[in-house]
């Protein structure tokens, strides 16, 4: 019988899916396969209430075509909660769940200036934005691309009724724009497009297990969780992966730029990971982190930490067609340790 937290695991799960959203990779994974739709909805509850499987990570993982081997190498919501409970110590989650104490400690990874409204007065924020045109408002537990507001310093008409503002929106970080690099700024000029890089750290040295770089499909000024484009990238800065959407489709030219990717070229990959394996030294106690970065023209700086970073980019079948996912990444760095995660 399911324990009182199980069962309210799997109510909070039935409660935030997105029927419409289910539909379509349903109907997706049916004019691939040919299963039936029936038949494709109760595999989907089935490997749900066996594995804790999504209809997302049924749909990335492409769950329908494996062995029963392979899906347990795929991470799923219960899976994952459980390895990061093992990986990560709590106490110490908190300083990449909180956005005002990420940019403190890890200042001199930002390369740009920021400002805490919860200790500022309005007078030092008026010193702040002195000489600047862009700042990024931004909640501190935001997630996704949530809570964040652009703002236009020139257009500001009222500094204490902004001021009053953010601190009630609970916005109480607001830092210098990232001014993109060409590189990035030829694919989406439109928006600090976000590339996420996976850390583990094991006595003493912390490694890029995964990465994924998000670009936003169209002129959007902040970076989302849908209408997106994934990728993975090498050292060279070469994509090494197939480019593609939400629902597996494949591009070879992003839609609004026309860019072809397989020109694409991005420098400051290889300095990426270095900085997230040497930033990861300094909280040892999170052992797994999921690190968001932007690529500037001075080089790579740091975005964000994640206590509770997203998994599903980084397992998605038709990336590189591998029919294993990220736990097997994770498993390959940690070795006999890996055996002792009750997942």
């Amino acid at each position: 019988m399911a324990t009182p937290t199980v069962r309210k695991w799997l109510m909070n799960k039935f409660k935030d899916i997105n029927r419409a959203r289910m539909k379509r990779h349903i109907e997706i994974i049916h004019e691939n396969t040919g299963k039936s739709k029936l038949y494709i909805r109760l595999d989907m509850a089935w490997n749900f209430l066996v594995y804790g499987t999504g209809y997302t990570d049924y749909f990335r993982g492409d769950f329908i075509n494996l062995t029963r081997e392979e899906k347990k190498t795929f991470a799923t919501a219960r899976r994952f909660y459980k390895l990061i409970a093992y990986m990560n110590d709590e106490q110490y989650s908190i300083i990449l769940g909180d956005k005002l104490i990420f940019d403190e400690l890890f200042r001199d990874y930002l390369h740009r200036d920021f400002v805490n409204l919860r200790n500022c007065t309005v007078d030092d924020f008026a010193r702040f934005l002195q000489g600047k045109e862009t700042v990024f408002a931004k909640e501190t537990r935001g997630e996704c691309g949530h809570g964040i507001s652009k703002i236009t310093v020139s257009r500001i008409d009222d500094l204490p009724s902004l001021y009053d503002r953010l601190c009630e929106n609970g916005q109480l970080l607001v830092e210098d724009a990232i001014i993109q690099s060409d590189d990035v700024n030829a694919i989406n000029p439109y928006v600090v497009n976000s590339f996420r890089i996976v850390t583990v750290y094991k006595d003493g040295v912390a490694k890029v297990i995964s990465n994924a770089l998000r670009i936003n499909q169209d002129d959007t000024e902040v970076i989302g969780c849908t209408n997106d484009l994934y990728f993975r990238l090498g050292e060279d800065g070469r994509i090494d992966s197939n480019v593609i959407d939400d629902y597996a489709r494949v591009y070879d030219v992003h839609p609004m730029t026309g860019v072809r990717f397989a020109d694409v070229c991005i420098n400051g990959v290889k300095e990426a990971f270095e900085m997230c394996e040497q930033a990861h030294l300094r909280i040892p106690q999170v052992r797994y982190i999921g690190w968001d970065v932007a690529f500037s023209v001075d080089g790579p700086v740091m975005v964000e930490g994640n206590e509770y970073p997203g998994y599903g980019i980084l397992q998605f079948y038709k990336l590189q067609g591998k029919r294993t996912g990220h736990l097997k990444e994770v498993a390959d760095f940690l070795g006999d340790e890996y055996e002792k995660i009750r997942l």
